[in-house]
């Protein structure tokens, strides 16, 4: 019998060696929140699964396409979300919301961020009618539009054009207000902390995104419907930023029919990239703290 029980921890112990890090289970949200509420000085990101980022420079807390949803049926997540929207409630300045789907603009976050004083939420068009039952005061909304830059709170944000693939490298088109989801939807830049951070939200590449300049941070998707591996890329090797971050990935369960947006390539990515470039490149657990210097 011990010597089974050996064998059987040897097998467990394998099994986690080889599992993916950002498949391995979340830091509590206990040691997150209190990295955040103890973070003052400089800038730091931590990566709250899928799209979804908190940027801290100084006291100022931003986050982009936050999902603190636990997951439904339709869409079960691999593990529980590292924080609550109630944990984060009296610590976000600013929410920037990139489109209207569930993965990015998720409503049950944004009702729980609002339950607090303290957020003030970017929210393009499209998302409007999303939370409108939230009755979030008209005051703590700002409405972006692509091409039409604005500061919030001592950060100049450049809105961008975001172009939703979809399967088979394809561009989203079957939505029937996709003319105006092309017209409204967002990427972003921020200025913040003297550093540069590109979010480009849910997108195929575009030419706004190779014409950037002096971009220190990007995130980064490397998904069917996004950039893939192949147009990260040319968007990385064109930018050179100081540090790269792999999203959209090891966060819902992937199926056949949701894989073109479920499933991320991001050790492919890294192995096609120069060495120079995957010194630059940071995979995060959900979770994880980096600082950026």
């Amino acid at each position: 019998m011990r010597s089974m029980s050996k064998a059987l921890s040897s097998v467990l112990f394998l099994a986690a060696a080889c599992m993916p890090l950002w498949a391995q289970q979340n830091r509590s949200s206990e040691v997150i929140l209190k990295e955040i509420q103890g973070h003052h000085q400089g800038m730091a990101v931590w990566w709250m699964g899928n799209s979804g980022w908190l940027v801290k420079s100084g006291d100022l807390l931003i986050g982009t396409d936050l999902d603190l949803e636990a997951g439904d049926k339709s869409y079960p997540k691999i593990h529980p979300p590292p924080l609550t929207p109630q944990q984060l409630a009296g610590e976000l300045d600013i929410e920037f919301v990139t489109h209207q789907h569930g993965d990015h603009c998720n409503v049950s976050t944004i009702r729980g961020l609002a339950q607090g004083s303290r957020t003030t939420f970017v929210l393009p068009q499209s998302c409007l009618r999303q939370v409108a039952s939230l009755n979030i005061p008209k005051e703590r909304i700002i409405v972006p539009e692509p091409l039409h830059p604005f500061d919030i709170k001592g950060i100049h944000v450049e809105p961008i054009h975001a172009i939703h693939g979809n399967q088979d490298f394809t561009v989203l088109t079957r939505e029937p207000d996709f003319v105006d989801n092309i017209a409204h939807n967002c990427g972003y830049v921020f200025n913040i902390g003297g550093k540069r951070i590109l979010e480009p939200g849910d997108s195929v590449l575009t030419e706004e995104h190779l014409n950037l300049k002096n971009i220190d941070v990007l995130f980064v998707s490397p998904t069917i419907h996004n950039m893939y591996t192949d147009r990260s890329m040319i968007l990385i090797n064109r930018l050179q930023p100081s540090y790269i971050f792999p999203q959209h990935f090891g966060t819902y369960q992937v199926r056949e029919d949701i894989s073109f947006w479920t499933r991320g390539y991001p050790e492919e990515l890294k192995m096609n990239l120069s060495q120079d470039l995957q010194k630059r490149y940071h995979q995060l657990r959900i979770g994880d703290m980096f600082e950026i210097r």
